[in-house]
């Protein structure tokens, strides 16, 4: 039996299934990545794709070399993950992403034959979705960043988020007050604080109350590629998980931004 081989056809379906992988690793294993690079990569990938189906003799090779060689290969080019258990997270993703968006193509060539077009216009709904996703949460870790605190000549690193929501100042020397998780700070530390001001607060649900602000030596906040030091930061102290994605252990102030 012949089959018609439509080369743009199949780059096309098969870049948007790859971008769509790599998206979807992207969203769901929280990686920081360029577009352009998902993009290249996914090119690349389907460019040496399309060469192994033509070369090679064998389908079973064919096959093996694809999955088990080349989309591994692809997510290190993309994510350079660091780490076997990261790498595995990454390539559990795009193989999800692989076999599901497999499936749905089988389906659409099963109800409406070979033509190309509903394979390309469900895998390009798909990738537009999880490009969404993914801008998304780029706007999400681009506010994020390291924090050093310093506390009687002893450092901690903490990773930080930039909250633009939080506006909460001090009621007295109006100075920006930014909140950290108290269970991030070392034992010592908690022992040696001076004590505690209680401020003013609103929580999320918009209900009055108390805050424990203390003041430590300085701290230095490393975003956009640049360093930004704080003398005598009032820092207020929340037991507790303070956000739950991404998981940081300190909400600046939005005055920082």
């Amino acid at each position: 039996m012949k089959y018609e081989w439509y080369p743009d056809v199949y780059f096309l379906v098969n870049f948007l299934m790859d971008s769509s992988a790599l998206l979807l690793a992207a969203v769901s294993c929280n990686q920081r990545v360029s577009s352009a690079r998902i993009f290249l990569a996914s090119a690349a990938e389907v460019a040496v794709n399309m060469i192994l189906l033509v070369c090679l003799p064998s389908r079973l090779l064919y096959v093996f070399l694809v999955y088990l060689v080349l989309h591994p290969a692809t997510t290190v080019l993309a994510f350079e993950p660091k780490g076997a258990r990261a790498c595995i997270r990454l390539l559990a993703a795009v193989y999800v992403l692989l076999f599901l968006a497999g499936g749905v193509q089988q389906s659409l060539h099963i109800q409406f034959g070979s033509g190309g077009t509903g394979m390309i216009l469900s895998e390009g709904i798909l990738t537009a979705l999880l490009f969404t996703l993914w801008q998304i949460r780029q706007r999400v870790f681009s506010r994020l960043c390291v924090v050093d605190l310093w506390f009687r000549g002893q450092r901690i690193s903490l990773n930080a988020y930039c909250d633009s929501g939080n506006l909460l100042q001090h009621p007295k020397s109006r100075h920006p007050v930014s909140i950290v998780d108290r269970t991030a700070l070392p034992e010592p530390w908690v022992r040696q604080l001076p004590p505690a001001e209680k401020i003013p607060c609103r929580t999320v649900s918009d209900t009055k109350a108390w805050m424990e602000v203390v003041p430590f030596d300085k701290m230095d906040v490393y975003l956009r590629g640049g360093v930004k030091v704080i003398q005598a930061p009032q820092i207020g102290l929340q037991d507790g998980r303070l956000m739950q994605t991404p998981d940081v252990q300190m909400l600046l102030n939005g005055a920082f931004l």
